[in-house]
């Protein structure tokens, strides 16, 4: 059998041909290898490869349909098409192609050094096209009034949709609540009680102060209990760094701490706050020391909202982040947030910073909705299991 009639040798004499520049008898070579029926996927590459050097656009692209045809996954393919497409300028068609480039190579560890440079030439190539992009998009908005009073929860959909920000939904540990808005945080302004809570911010940190001169009263945020498995995942359980005071705890008075902050205890007491029998509400004074971190978690259940009353936050000292979004606190500004959201605070300057902590139902919630959850979760508390018989 002669060499011009064996498909391995005319593969060798196409590729050669290519590599010295002699497109037009690569292309005849290659030709005669895909014309033949079934040929691999490289064949129909090498001849796209040809007819790209010849000027022949469509020919090339017809060449590597030939190939993704006889392999979907055959890499240097679906890397030519991108590039025939950014060529063009149609740089949303071009990044598919480079999409599925990158998702490919991800799944083959073992490329060979040539594959990896072109794998990073796409991957630069694809920041370029969304830099690109980004930009033509967002002149667009800000003609239309991106930025406008009015469009922050269309600018927060903007950067989900750019990448700027990850989506992050409701994960609360044990109760979930449907049909409630994914919301991270709250504004004051939605609240008519907040104004009243404010204007007492004075009165409650002077005798936050004096609680926190006297030093008594205050416990780990986060405690063991005897009767139930206790993991410390995060440096933080028994830990004094991030402590807690507590006019209640767990939906019970703790008379001797109301008895020190009455003006506290007064402000508190028109409060929407979530009433769950031995559960909630838990109204304190949460201290976060000097270089203290609390790593990110999700609260309980997502029927409620937590809030703070930043009463001491010292210069440069930290964030709460809830979500995609981190905001400092403000001295005397509530805060409301879903804790059910993964959320982290810190505190990283030299000081401490306390804030008043509360936790009040979801507004959305109807008073019957509120009443099941309550005896619901109330129900769970009065389970031990003790009273059943078989």
């Amino acid at each position: 059998m002669s060499s011009t009639s064996d498909p391995g040798a005319v593969m060798g004499a196409a590729f050669a041909a290519l590599r010295q520049g002699r497109a037009a008898e690569a292309r005849d070579l290659f030709s005669r290898l895909t014309s033949a029926g079934a040929a691999p996927p490289d064949a129909w590459f090498g001849l796209a490869r040809a007819l790209a050097k010849l000027g022949d656009e469509a020919g090339e692209l017809a060449a590597l349909d030939g190939a993704l045809a006889a392999d979907p996954r055959h890499l240097p393919s679906l890397i030519a098409k991108g590039d025939v497409y950014a060529r063009r300028d149609d740089l949303r068609a071009a990044d598919t192609w480079y999409m599925a480039v990158g998702r490919l190579a991800a799944t083959l560890p073992n490329l060979p050094p040539e594959a990896q440079r072109e794998v990073r030439r796409v991957e630069a190539e694809r920041q370029r096209i969304s830099q690109t992009f980004e930009r033509h998009l967002l002149d667009r908005l800000s003609a239309a009034g991106l930025g406008a009073p009015g469009s922050e929860r269309f600018a927060h959909a903007v950067d989900l949709l750019l990448g700027r920000r990850e989506i992050f939904l409701q994960q609360p540990r044990h109760f979930y609540f449907p049909e409630l808005p994914q919301r991270q945080f709250f504004e004051r302004e939605e609240f008519p009680w907040a104004t009243a809570l404010e204007d007492a911010t004075d009165a409650i940190r002077s005798e936050l102060r004096g609680v926190l001169s006297a030093g008594v009263g205050m416990s780990p945020y986060l405690e063991a209990s005897r009767d139930r498995p206790n993991f410390d995942t995060n440096g933080l359980l028994g830990n004094p760094d991030w402590s807690a005071f507590y006019l209640i705890r767990s939906g019970e008075v703790v008379e001797e701490n109301v008895a020190r902050c009455p003006a506290t205890f007064d402000a508190i007491r028109a409060l929407p706050l979530c009433r769950i029998d031995g559960r909630t509400p838990s109204v304190l004074f949460s201290i976060l020391r000097p270089g203290t971190r609390i790593p990110p978690h999700s609260g309980f259940m997502n029927a409620r909202l937590i809030c703070h009353l930043p009463l001491i936050v010292p210069k440069d000292c930290g964030a709460l982040r809830v979500g995609n979004e981190t905001r400092p606190w403000t001295e005397g500004r509530l805060m409301v947030f879903d804790d059910s959201i993964e959320h982290e605070a810190w505190n990283s300057s030299t000081e401490v910073r306390v804030v008043l902590i509360f936790d009040i139902w979801r507004p959305e919630l109807t008073e019957q909705e509120r009443s099941l959850i309550a005896g619901m979760l109330s129900a769970i508390n009065g389970f031990s299991g003790g009273a059943w018989s078989e």
